[in-house]
């Protein structure tokens, strides 16, 4: 049985939730803070050695693979000290590390045998993303969203 609703109350609810809807903005990635972005270097052997893996992500082909080995438990450390360290290995071969501080939340996902997408909500309003070519050694997209306006 359904209930009905005045016409003024369903009103008032659809256009409340509909004006929160900010579309995100994008931010300028040089003023926001370095601090934030994903540091990618070569492999630093027993420097970045570890057996604590959290997970693995493998490529869509196999052929490499991302293996987390830390990453701060979030209801015992605040944003502003989490940190997260992933080693990208080809061919079991240990090529790349992958660090990230300073977030809220974060995700590594393989686009395709060569890129890596890593994106990082370092809070509730910001959103980053970078896309790596692992094979190429370079950041190829760096871009940051701004999702509750200015």
């Amino acid at each position: 049985m359904m209930t009905r609703v005045p016409a003024f109350l369903a009103f008032l609810l659809i256009g409340s939730a509909h004006s929160q809807v900010i579309d995100p903005q994008k931010m300028d990635l040089a003023s926001f803070g370095s601090e934030y972005l994903p540091i990618i270097r070569d492999y630093a052997g027993s420097v970045d050695l570890s057996n604590n893996i959290v997970r693995r992500i493998e490529s869509p082909h196999s052929t490499m693979e991302i293996i987390v080995q830390e990453e701060s438990d979030l209801t015992k450390t605040s944003y502003d000290n989490s940190f997260a360290k992933a080693i990208v290995q080809l061919s079991g071969a240990p090529l790349l590390t992958i660090e990230i501080y300073r977030y809220k939340s974060y995700d590594l996902a393989w686009l395709n045998e060569d890129l890596i997408q890593i994106t990082n909500w370092p809070g509730r309003c910001v959103e980053l993303h970078t896309i790596y070519s692992v094979l190429g050694g370079r950041e190829i997209y760096q871009e940051g969203f701004n999702h509750c306006g200015v």
